[in-house]
């Protein structure tokens, strides 16, 4: 048993300890004084952070293509451009060195507070199996430190690129853990619909949750993520489907913004956004109100489409709070939220700092949320299932 003291929790007065045995909270009571395993001294314990979005096979390649994709990327006029520019660096996949970039990248996210992270590995007619086979072998070298999804992502389209719905069911068979799709990139209405059921399919024939791009440029006639809410309740996937991007929704008329949100909220589906990597971004605040589950991603770490990015969630928010507008304390308290158990729930998984939940905590060198995105640094203690897994002092 561990027993960590002298602590501050999130929406309570005073100081705690917290009792953790066989890798769950066992009890959380006020403190008084007593010793224990490690004194907090004061400062703010809660959940781990999760990053439900990341393009891990991508990591540390922004060098090789940035000039081209960059700016068309951010400014969002030429998305789907970016993504045909940047699939030349695919051509340069390398199993062994992906691997090696991708555990450091994992540990790198550990150190910063991270146990859980769902990561998106293309699978497509350039990387074929290379980046996914590499990722792959990095999630077996961490698995004691930090829990992984892997997406089996087909980046350029089923019907722009044929022969990737045969490699994401591949990847399947080869221990991919999510079914993958992006089908705002295809030409036509219907290979858009067609697109979302053949993931719908997969995922349903092999019992996988499925990840979305949407909708990912300022245009307010993409409607993917409709036709993807519309399809999972069709196939009975509620809950088990998260949506990343929906940039296209910050231009949609309030009629159409809400139809969409509905359509989200009866499909239990959860969004993700990453507003620091372009200039349009989901419109948090509304979707939060209508009582959608909204969580923040890193999506890239210095690739074609984002130069900066360290798999910091606290770096993520501390960007997030001021694109959003979200800076006042209830603001904070939103954007912690959508990087420790809002960010979990978007791959359906449970995380709360509450007695019988996993512990899955982080200890941070600050005594609130504020100070904790003010300053973004590593927290002091990471413990997954109870365990410390990064010490940071």
């Amino acid at each position: 048993m561990i027993k960590i003291t002298n602590v501050r929790l999130r929406g309570k007065e005073g100081l705690y300890s917290v009792e953790i045995k066989g890798g769950s909270i066992l009890n959380i009571s006020e403190y008084s004084g007593e010793t224990g395993d490690l004194n907090g001294m004061g400062n703010l314990l809660t959940e781990s952070f999760a990053v439900p979005h990341l393009h891990i096979d991508k990591v540390e390649t922004g060098d090789m293509v940035e000039k081209e994709t960059v700016s068309i990327y951010q400014l969002g006029g030429g998305a789907d451009e970016a993504i045909r520019k940047a699939a030349e660096v695919k051509k340069h996949y390398d199993p062994e060195k992906i691997a090696t970039l991708v555990t450091e990248k994992f540990l790198q996210a550990v150190s910063n507070g991270v146990t859980f992270m769902r990561v998106f590995a293309d699978v497509d007619s350039y990387a074929e199996l290379k980046g996914f086979l590499g990722v792959l072998k990095a999630k077996e070298t961490v698995k004691n430190f930090l829990d992984v999804e892997i997406v089996a992502f087909p980046q350029q389209g089923f019907f722009t690129d044929r022969g990737a719905e045969s490699l994401v069911e591949e990847a399947i068979k080869k221990g991919a853990d999510v079914v993958g799709g992006i089908p705002w990139i295809e030409k036509t209405e219907e290979d858009k619909k067609q697109h979302i059921r053949i993931s719908l399919e997969l995922a349903k024939k092999y019992s996988k949750p499925a990840a979305f791009l949407v909708d990912d440029a300022p245009d307010p006639k993409l409607r993917t993520l409709e036709y993807l809410a519309d399809e999972t309740v069709k196939y009975g996937l509620q809950g088990k489907v998260e949506a990343c991007h929906a940039r296209a929704l910050e231009v949609y008329d309030k009629g159409s913004l809400y139809r969409a949100f509905k359509k989200v909220k009866e499909a239990d589906i959860s969004l993700v956004t990453n507003p620091h990597t372009g200039k349009y971004h989901l419109p948090v605040q509304e979707a939060l109100n209508y009582g959608i589950n909204v969580a923040l991603g890193q999506d890239d770490c210095n690739d074609a489409y984002y130069p900066y990015g360290s798999c910091s969630p606290l770096e993520v928010a501390f960007l997030a709070s001021h694109l959003l507008w979200m800076m006042d304390p209830d603001g904070r308290e939103k954007i912690y939220d959508m990087i420790t158990w809002r960010a979990a729930r978007a791959a359906g998984l449970e995380r709360k700092l509450e007695a019988g939940k996993r512990a899955d905590l982080v200890l941070l060198k600050r005594e609130d949320v504020k100070q904790a995105i003010r300053y973004h640094e590593r927290p002091a203690y990471v413990f997954r299932e109870g365990l410390v897994v990064s010490e940071n002092l």
